[in-house]
């Protein structure tokens, strides 16, 4: 589970600016909040997760904890035992949640995952008013590890809340006898990023006790058996059928950020396993979202196995005696896209996006923002804007939270729009510090973010903050490629990556120096992943900047395809196999250009990043050093393409820091 540190609440109060510390670095091991917080009796109380860090660890600490308007606020269990992720059953009797905890007697409860890989758990349920937690199915389940990631995994009560469906994998270990004796491991295709360790996840249905005891279930079924993958699974209201997505087709990849290959939708009927497939499009269809009748499931769709984000449509599939039928609401895709109805939705589709038999509701991408829809399906795909009131509900105080960390100085964002080579406009987010800290013309701090499918949305997450309180202006610009301004942008830099987004990088910088923000003389880099590489293109390519820092970054192409766990990211977007297109793939690498780096660089990767895999920053650095270039490289054990542990992220944010400031001198 990946957790995301923001600091807006740092900032409210009375303190003059000046009076301000900027966050600090030991802030990282300072939170304490509280999350997934669920009502109970009446408002009167609730139970909620209460994340902090374990200052003997330093990593995070999730727990359950209750909140009750008489009695105060205390952990529910003794000594606060690993839980995350609960919900309330149907009948408000029972707290589920997810635990990495081991049985009574000390016994695992699965077999652990690396470190490096998302956590895997186990179901636990325990009365609502308090009372033991019991697991699910306890030594002699036939499961075993609970997939947390969030396009896979999901947990569900039935409607009627006597049946739970979960996904997990089987447990086993897909070595040989042999194997396992002589301690080798056979190379074979598996999920990725983020999914070491797990074998293929399968759909599984508990039928659950009245009264659990030492467990909770009374029979658990599995209802796939073969080596896809499943998930994302969803009750119909009789409770007779399952709809889950799964790529079942020969090819197999990551989906880790990338939903790009052949997702189609399932039915599964619980009375005999039957399986059904309700979608048959070329490209990804998933996130699927059952009707509160039981009569349609609406869900994002791409027409094509393209890039590894797309503008996605919304698809409905009317589940009639005739046999499933597919329509979409609007095509993104097609001639008339340049002026939709309706945004394209962002992944995944709520969990309650029904109103009801007609209504949907999802959100929308719209460059940096955000914005809430809600279209009727049946009258036509124009969305309007869905303006839900905030929730009225009772419910206790809940603690305060970060109550540790006094207030802090805070960057305010702006939305910065230019034009660029080719008259294209291009948007960005711009994050100056405070008046207290600096003047401008700022010293610029460009962050291009990672995908290059994504996109920049604020400025308000912690590594923005600690840089821009220090007295850079920080840039993100949405360079063509990024997300939210439609498919022509989003394939503007396909069989282009270093060339018309570098340029837009670039005329974005010149805008904000002729605009007095931003020192041409005092500029800086700092990219992960798609960023990293941007970063090392810019510095072969470019001699402005003093200093530059890329972690977790694509230096080459051809490598890339041969040891990421995403080849298509480079098939879709140079357009061919590496034996097919060497050229392009070595006129486009960053590592290419690695003779013509002069700018002091700073390499950070990841030991076990599957994404973006070590050996191209070691190559980028050698080459470096070999052209005697001022460079380090700092690896991380035990982090996979996010670098996840706060004593990694604070070792990140120091060392940037300290290489820029380092670099930074009057020239």
């Amino acid at each position: 589970m990946t957790i995301r540190f923001f600091i807006a609440s740092f900032a409210a109060g009375v303190c003059a600016a000046a009076d301000l510390l900027p966050p600090q670095l030991e802030d990282l091991y300072k939170t304490d909040t509280a999350a997934d917080v669920i009502p109970l009796d009446g408002g009167k109380s609730a139970i909620y997760v209460r994340q902090r860090v374990d200052p003997k660890t330093r990593a995070l600490k999730q727990s359950l904890w209750r909140v009750d308007e008489k009695s105060g606020v205390a952990a529910v269990e003794d000594g606060e035992p690993d839980a995350f992720s609960p919900m309330l059953s149907p009948d408000g009797k029972w707290i589920l949640f997810l635990s990495t905890r081991p049985f009574a007697d000390g016994m695992p409860a699965f077999q652990p995952v690396p470190p490096y890989s998302d956590p895997a758990a186990d179901i636990w349920l325990m009365p609502a008013s308090g009372g033991k937690a019991v697991p699910l199915g306890g030594k002699g389940k036939p499961y075993g590890r609970v997939i947390t990631d969030k396009f896979y995994g999901r947990v569900a009560f039935s409607r009627d809340g006597k049946q739970l469906v979960f996904v997990a994998d089987d447990g086993r270990d897909p070595r040989t006898e042999e194997e396992k004796r002589n301690n080798v491991v056979i190379v074979r295709d598996d999920q990725g990023e983020g999914y070491e360790g797990c074998g293929p996840m399968q759909i599984w249905v508990a039928d659950l006790l009245d009264a659990p005891g030492d467990i909770a279930a009374a029979k658990i079924t599995k209802l796939t058996t073969d080596d896809f993958w499943y998930g994302d699974p969803q009750w119909s209201p009789d409770g007779s059928f399952i709809v889950v997505h799964a790529n079942r087709n020969p090819e197999q990849e990551s989906v880790r950020y990338s939903v790009n290959h052949n997702y189609d939708l399932w039915k599964i009927t619980l009375a005999d396993k039957r399986i059904e497939q309700l979608t048959t499009g070329p490209g990804p269809e998933f996130s699927p979202r059952i009707s509160p009748d039981g009569k349609r499931v609406v869900c994002l769709s791409s027409p094509r196995r393209g890039p590894h984000m797309d503008v996605f449509n919304l698809m409905i599939v009317d589940l009639g005696p005739g046999g499933p039928k597919s329509r979409l609401l609007f095509d993104h895709h097609a001639g008339d896209a340049a002026r939709p109805p309706h945004l394209s939705p962002t992944t995944p589709l709520p969990d309650n996006c029904w109103r009801d038999e007609h209504l949907v509701t999802f959100t929308g991408i719209s460059g940096v923002k955000n914005v809430a829809q809600l279209v009727d399906i049946d009258a036509g795909p124009q969305a309007i804007e869905d303006k839900v009131p905030p929730s009225t509900a009772p419910r206790p105080k809940l603690p305060p939270a970060t109550p540790e960390i006094p207030q802090r100085l805070r960057a305010e964002d702006e939305i910065v729009h230019w034009k660029s080579f080719d008259g294209l406009e291009i948007e960005g987010v711009l994050t100056k510090p405070p008046a207290s800290v600096a003047k401008p013309p700022f010293k610029l701090l460009v962050m291009p973010h990672g995908g290059p499918h994504h996109r920049a949305t604020g400025g308000g997450g912690f590594d923005v903050q600690f840089f821009s309180t220090r007295g850079f202006a920080v840039f993100q610009p949405n360079f063509r490629g990024s997300t939210g301004y439609g498919l022509k942008f989003l394939d503007a830099d396909r069989n282009d990556f270093g060339g018309g987004d570098m340029k837009d990088i670039l005329t974005g910088i010149d805008f904000l120096v002729r605009e007095g923000i931003a020192d041409g003389s005092r500029q800086f880099v700092y990219g992960v992943s798609y960023g990293g590489y941007m970063t090392s293109w810019l510095v072969g390519h470019t001699n402005q900047f003093r200093a530059a820092a890329a972690q977790n970054a694509v230096t080459d192409l051809n490598v890339m395809w041969h040891y990421s766990d995403l080849q298509s990211w480079t098939e879709w977007d140079m357009s061919g196999l590496p034996w097919e297109v060497p050229e392009r793939m070595r006129e486009h690498s960053p590592l290419t250009y690695a003779n013509k780096v002069r700018t002091p660089t700073l390499i950070l990767h990841s030991l076990n990043d599957r994404r973006c895999p070590m050996p191209m920053g070691r190559m980028f650095h050698r080459a470096l050093q070999k052209n005697g270039v001022d460079t380090q490289m700092v690896i991380y054990p035990d982090e996979g393409h996010p670098i996840k542990q706060l004593p990694h992220r604070e070792d990140v944010l120091r060392r940037v820091l300290e290489w820029f400031e380092g670099h930074d001198k009057v020239q």
